[in-house]
């Protein structure tokens, strides 16, 4: 089933398609990264826990799916998380995880309802990628944190070779927009029988 998911994730064009691919999946997500031994959630809780010390900080997991990153920042000891994603099945699995301040739907066509400097880090866990939001929401994402914000993000090693992700990154960087604390790569998950992987990075938004 796993397979078959990510398969149909990777294949799905146009966020209409994609809430409801992901409103499908919600009830057996979490079953099916588990047994796909998905790292990245741990791994990104993990690099901002390095990159902030004050875990009452407020902050924003974009795409929370159902509730596994969120899972993770708190296990990190992170206490003020919300999370927005688009797909009502989804949130309604990651208000049962019992970690988030707020769930917010968020809409494609509708830019999120969030205010410049509401939170001091942004989180996105497999959230910009092919089979997810398109590049276009990373500027989006950097552009509600105040100078000094933190936007920690994964990228998959599809979406880090294409420009709207990897190079879209590479961008905001060389630009100066955001400046890279610190940048790792290491497992995703297993996909037909392979171990796929994501880079997370830290990025401080500068001006």
């Amino acid at each position: 089933m796993t397979d078959d998911f990510i398969d149909r994730v990777y294949r799905t064009t146009g966020q209409d398609e994609m809430r409801a691919l992901y409103d499908d999946w919600a009830a057996g997500y979490d079953a099916d990264l588990e047994d796909s031994a998905y790292r990245t959630p741990g791994r990104v809780a993990e690099a901002l826990s390095a990159a902030l010390a004050d875990k009452q900080a407020p902050m924003l997991d974009f795409a929370c799916g159902t509730g596994l990153s969120g899972v993770a920042l708190a296990d990190a000891g992170f206490k003020v998380i919300d999370g927005a994603d688009i797909s009502d099945g989804m949130l309604e699995e990651a208000r049962r995880k019992g970690v988030y301040r707020h769930l917010i739907r968020t809409r494609p066509d509708q830019p999120l309802p969030v205010e410049r400097g509401a939170y001091r880090a942004i989180t996105a866990v497999g959230a910009i990628s092919v089979g997810a939001a398109p590049g276009a929401l990373y500027d989006e994402l950097v552009d509600l944190l105040a100078p000094g914000g933190l936007m920690v993000l994964s990228l998959n090693d599809r979406s880090i070779a294409l420009e709207d992700y990897g190079g879209r990154l590479k961008a905001s960087i060389e630009a100066g927009k955001v400046r890279k604390l610190s940048e790792e790569t290491g497992p995703h998950l297993v996909h037909d029988g392979k171990t796929t992987q994501s880079t997370v990075y830290v990025l401080e938004r500068r001006a």
